[in-house]
């Protein structure tokens, strides 16, 4: 009788053996299978890609694009499955190359294709840096996005940065302050038919700038005041008071005192 519940034991232990080697040869099985699907069968890999950008920057972008797509372990690339692709990190990449991108978007079109479309910086001015030597274009929220010349004339705003200080791509080119005031300054005072060539941030100046004019006398602003206002109230002394007949040109306007103009 022991002898009968000993071999039964074993027959019980040898089918239970047999079924958790069977479990695990198909979870292996599945999963190698799975594994080949997913990432080697070029299923849903990335075979095609469009870039809809500008001439300038698409060879760049389909540089950097493809590099990170062939970035991953081993075989596991990030091209081996669009499931997996992660159009943020993506997009993340090619903001951090290209400065010159205020956006992107990555859209997956299965079974192989991707599509990246970006947008832009639209230049509002440039910023130069009189002691580094270096211009830059800057856009609307003051990101320096690409490395230019001074320029000469109207069409463009030229603020020329006195202080001693560095700038590097990608960088906020000043205080959001600076740039809210000097870009008011300039559409107000073109508003009222005054011409600046340029904007001038004295070197040793704390929250003063200039406004140089197409004739040569500057006008002094001070960040700490209101800058419209005073720009509405410069409009009526030029127009009532500073004519050439009383003093054909002045040397400058001094708008710094809030609610003051002085001049010389």
């Amino acid at each position: 009788m022991p002898a009968y519940k000993d071999e039964l034991r074993t027959k019980k232990r040898k089918r239970l053996v047999s079924r958790l080697a069977f479990f695990v040869v198909v979870l292996v099985a599945g999963t190698t299978g799975a594994t080949y699907l997913l990432f080697f069968a070029r299923l849903v890999d990335v075979r095609d890609m469009t870039i809809e950008t500008s001439e300038e920057l698409r060879a760049g972008i389909d540089s950097t694009a493809n590099d990170w797509l062939d970035g991953g372990f081993w075989q596991f690339t990030k091209r081996n499955n669009l499931f997996f692709l992660s159009g943020d990190a993506l997009v993340s990449s090619l903001l951090g190359q290209f400065p010159e991108l205020e956006s992107a978007a990555v859209t997956k079109k299965f079974p192989h294709s991707l599509i990246i479309s970006t947008r832009e910086r639209r230049p509002e001015g440039i910023w130069c840096l009189t002691g580094a030597d270096r211009c830059f274009y800057f856009d609307k929220n003051g990101k320096a996005f690409g490395e230019t010349q001074p320029s000469d004339g109207f069409l463009v705003l030229n603020v020329i940065d006195q202080r001693p200080r560095e700038l590097k791509l990608g960088d906020i080119v000043a205080e959001e302050g600076w740039t809210t005031n000097i870009l008011k300054a300039r559409e107000l005072l073109a508003k009222s038919d005054v011409n600046v060539s340029a904007f001038i941030i004295p070197v040793d100046s704390f929250d003063e700038f200039h406004a140089k004019t197409a004739q040569g006398w500057k006008i002094l602003f001070s960040n700490q005041t209101d800058i419209e206002s005073q720009i509405s109230s410069l409009t009526s002394f030029l127009k009532e008071k500073l004519t050439p007949a009383q003093i054909p040109q002045p040397q400058y306007i001094d708008l710094r005192i809030q609610d003051r103009i002085y001049y010389k």
